[in-house]
């Protein structure tokens, strides 16, 4: 039984050695493996949401328990899932052009689709505060700001001005601190204030999604990780010898959370290098 246990968890590890890590640096650690990841986000109540790529939604505990489940009546691959709003959870699909917005329990208290005459092809959207959508329009490449209870386009901002060129790959986008970020392949992050008017350009290259914890980003980058002042630029880095593959990282007040397509791993903040931020 106790090698049976043993093999159990070498399995659950995300590609490492060990479920429990001894290491000196970030501590013990649960691991859970979901072999389809498709989007992963951490909410402020301690709470993981994780989505697979027909958009299923599952929730987890940070003790790894998987305790419940969303399953959507038409499905499609997420594009974006936000749980680290007080109150709601995101969730968008550019191949649905829907959008969903869920309470705490995963339950659907506002659900539509993108309104086709005002916004010709949503190519990425994020929940904003006051009961808007950041929509990114790739027709007519702007940035809209709409209210999904009025489903009106409130206003909207060109990119053509500010962006060095019209062909685009959208990582992500994020509002964070009543500030809109656009994260695109091979250009940087882009910075608006919530009126969408340009602020400045990060010449930082996240591979995917957009990390923040307070006034941080945070970039997994090879073997380390990559903490980024979006205000002052000051950078900091923290070694990640793991010996798994680490391709993202979620930070809130309790929990550190680094994960791959195949599982995540829940670190216990205090007992990491991040414990201080």
């Amino acid at each position: 039984m106790a090698r049976i246990k043993a093999l159990l968890l070498l399995f659950l590890a995300l590609g490492s050695g060990k479920a429990f890590s001894q290491e000196s640096e970030w501590g013990d650690f649960v691991a859970v493996e979901f072999p389809r990841l498709d989007k992963i986000s951490l909410d402020n109540q301690d709470f993981l949401f994780v989505a697979d790529p027909e958009g299923n939604l599952y929730q987890y505990n940070l003790s790894g328990q998987r305790i419940n489940n969303f399953s959507p009546p038409r499905q499609g691959r997420l594009t974006q899932l936000e749980a680290f709003w007080t109150v709601n959870i995101f969730t968008f699909s550019t191949d649905l052009q829907e959008y969903r917005i869920l309470d705490r329990f995963i339950n659907p208290i506002s659900e539509n689709k993108i309104p086709a005459e005002n916004i010709a092809l949503a190519k990425a959207a994020t929940l904003g505060n006051n009961n808007i959508i950041w929509i990114l329009d790739e027709t007519d490449l702007s940035i809209k700001q709409f209210d999904f209870r009025t489903r009106r386009i409130l206003q909207q901002q060109p990119l053509n001005l500010v962006l060095e060129n019209t062909s685009l790959d959208v990582l992500d986008i994020r509002e964070h601190q009543n500030l809109l970020f656009l994260n695109i392949a091979g250009q940087g992050i882009y910075i608006f204030d919530n009126q969408g008017n340009f602020i400045k350009r990060l010449q930082v290259f996240p591979n995917g999604r957009l990390s923040f914890w307070k006034g941080y980003l945070f970039l997994v980058e090879k073997d380390s990780i990559r903490l980024v002042d979006f205000q002052s630029g000051a950078e900091e880095q923290f070694r990640l010898s793991l010996g798994a593959e680490v391709t993202g990282i979620l930070v809130n007040r309790k929990a550190v959370i680094l994960y791959n397509k195949r599982g995540f791993r829940i670190y216990q903040k205090e007992n990491t290098p991040l414990k201080g931020y």
